[in-house]
């Protein structure tokens, strides 16, 4: 990933030079920004009061804002507020912020002394209790709030107050390379870990992601000497800034969320470098036109349905580039790595796409009522989503792992996928709320079948049938291979007439008690049949006595491999039968049936 990091801060430079190199956060959107004003001359210092500016991108090199978490300091006085709507820790985190903006005025003295009057205004308590109240007065709750100077109307990276103290940062910035924890860090004529020559310096604390941290003692033979931290992770000059570079371009137009997930898309070239400047930046146009569209769509599971759009653009590529997905969470100083898939291909995100698009043909997944917005129809296409909606937060690694498995092409465990589908159905099912899931299932495993990620089983068939329901088989052979299958699924298909019946003639259902809460095995299986059909008799609504007779055959004949099946994949099949009966009724049978 380093490696990547580099190749891209490289490319960046040679195409666009260093367009941040006072490091200033690139990934700030907007902010309310706090401008506390004075008017300073030789004679004066006058402190004139707060002004309240919208943040956009041309203010980026004005504010001149660097974050600095934990114990460190920016090296210009432009600070976060901190918003909390608890008023007291409000206005602690509005202390702590100013006592870092007052040290960081102070190190600017040392620099340009014609500050010092604005730094003795500050540091009176009275002045700067009145400076504090007027800065929590103008925080905005719903955004990042910053606060600043601002001297004669002028913002910080525009002051001719601050142009010595930019060229000074400007000449020792790479200081935070080698200088931190009061500890100096630095080898030389050794070989960079990152790009693989020789140079007479190399740097230890180049922690471009904070992925490491020298600050605390190590458990290891000979103790831990920060000063030599440089040989666990030799960097040097050139590589630091390119790693800077390329970590600012993730930030700024490759940083996005996938269903609740941060993560980096590092794109890297094959071979030819040539070319890879101009696939960076279509990527960043689309995702400029891709932002802009989530930003109009108003329902959120369409929302987060477009970040799957994110593919379309990277499909379109040749392969002279490939892809990797770096999925972290970031916490104030704290880095922490998720998951991640390596080189992805171009080719392998068109055949996702050419796989979505054959599920989405079948007819199962058409015109589904209520499927966004209740009343209306739509059709149900395949995205992420859906797989979040069987491995929820609680399981997010898992569907981290998943997402992975699919992008590299990598073999999923069947299993797991049916016990949280099991267990998804069987919850909707006790609440009487499945609000398609059924369908998305199918879709979901559909999918991994059209990519070949689920292993197929092969069973013999011993019988042959050409009716209205093997026609229906013969649409989705990956799922319907095995007479047992097919049992269960017509199993379903029955119970569901007889609940339908019973809901036509009684207002309710309850047959559905004895449905064991949709955890099906193949005793229950077997104990459905008969007590179906005893309830259809007693109704005297049995008008599927050609679907009992092949539900007997195929229990028959697939008994002895029905037997070694699990719960989750029986009460599946059993699940989809009960969705779809109305496939296999005629006009007359369907009126009155409970439609809910």
């Amino acid at each position: 990933m380093i490696s990547k990091l580099k190749v891209l801060g490289e490319l960046v430079y040679q195409n666009e030079g260093d367009a941040n190199a006072l490091g200033l956060n690139a990934e700030l959107k907007e902010a309310n920004i706090i401008t506390l004003d004075f008017e300073l001359s030789a004679q004066d210092c006058k402190y004139i009061g707060n002004d309240v500016l919208e943040y956009d991108q041309t203010k980026k090199n004005k504010i001149l804002y660097k974050s600095a978490g934990g114990q460190t300091k920016s090296p210009f006085p432009t600070y976060n507020a901190f918003y909390n709507k608890d008023e007291t820790k409000c206005k602690v985190n509005i202390d702590k912020s100013f006592n870092k903006f007052l040290v960081t005025i102070k190190n600017n003295t040392k620099i340009n002394p014609t500050l010092e009057p604005i730094l003795g205004y500050l540091t009176n308590q009275d002045n700067q209790q009145e400076v504090k109240s007027r800065i929590f007065n103008h925080l905005n709750p719903n955004k990042s709030n910053l606060f600043t100077l601002r001297i004669n109307n002028d913002l910080i990276g525009e002051s001719e107050f601050y142009k010595p103290i930019i060229s000074k940062y400007l000449e020792s910035k790479d200081e935070e390379y080698f200088v931190k924890y009061n500890t100096k860090s630095f080898g030389e004529n050794v070989v960079c870990y990152t790009c693989g020559a020789t140079s007479d310096k190399l740097y230890g604390f180049c922690d471009t992601f904070k992925f490491y941290s020298a600050n605390e003692a190590a458990y290891i033979a000979g103790g831990f000497r920060k000063e030599t931290t440089w040989k666990n992770y030799p960097v040097c000059p050139k590589c630091a800034n390119y790693l800077r570079i390329g970590r600012e371009k993730l930030n700024s137009h490759l940083n996005r969320y996938f269903y609740g997930n941060k993560y980096y898309l590092i794109p890297a070239p094959t071979i030819d470098r040539g070319t890879f400047y101009e696939v960076l930046r279509d990527m960043e146009e689309d995702f400029r036109d891709l932002s802009f569209k989530k930003e109009q769509e108003s329902n959120q599971l369409l929302r987060n349905e477009l970040e799957d759009e994110v593919f379309e653009t990277l499909a379109k590529q040749q392969d002279q580039a490939t892809f990797t997905f770096f999925f972290y969470t970031a916490s104030n100083s704290e880095f922490k790595i998720i998951q991640e898939a390596e080189d992805i291909l171009p080719s392998r995100f068109r055949r996702i796409l050419e796989a979505k698009k054959h599920v989405e043909q079948f007819d199962d997944f058409k015109n589904l009522k209520g499927l966004y917005k209740k009343g209306e129809v739509h059709n149900l296409s395949f995205n992420f989503g859906i797989i979040k909606t069987f491995f929820p937060s609680n399981f997010n690694n898992d569907f981290l792992d998943l997402t992975t498995k699919i992008f590299k092409g990598q073999k999923i465990s069947k299993s797991l996928i049916l016990h949280q589908i099991s267990d998804h159905l069987a919850k909707g099912f006790r609440n009487e709320k499945l609000y398609h899931d059924i369908e998305k299932a199918m879709i979901f495993l559909k999918f991994l079948y059209e990519l070949n990620l689920l292993e197929q089983e092969n069973y013999k068939m011993e019988i042959k049938m050409e009716n209205k329901y093997e026609d229906y088989f013969q649409k989705h052979p990956e799922f319907y291979n095995a007479d047992w299958k097919k049992a269960v699924f017509l199993t379903g298909v029955l119970a569901q007439h007889v609940m339908d019946i019973q809901y036509r003639e009684r207002g309710a259902a309850p047959f559905r008690s004895r449905l064991n809460g949709l955890k099906l095995d193949q005793r229950v299986i077997k104990r459905l049949l008969p007590e179906s059909i005893e309830k259809l008799e007693q109704y005297k609504s049995n008008y599927y006595r050609e679907l009992e007779e092949v539900i007997s055959r195929l229990l028959e004949s697939g008994e002895p491999e029905l037997r070694q099946q699990s719960v989750d994949e029986i009460s599946f099949y059993f699940a989809m039968g009960m969705n779809l009966n109305k496939q296999f009724k005629s006009n007359k049978e369907t009126e009155g049936d409970n439609n809910e």
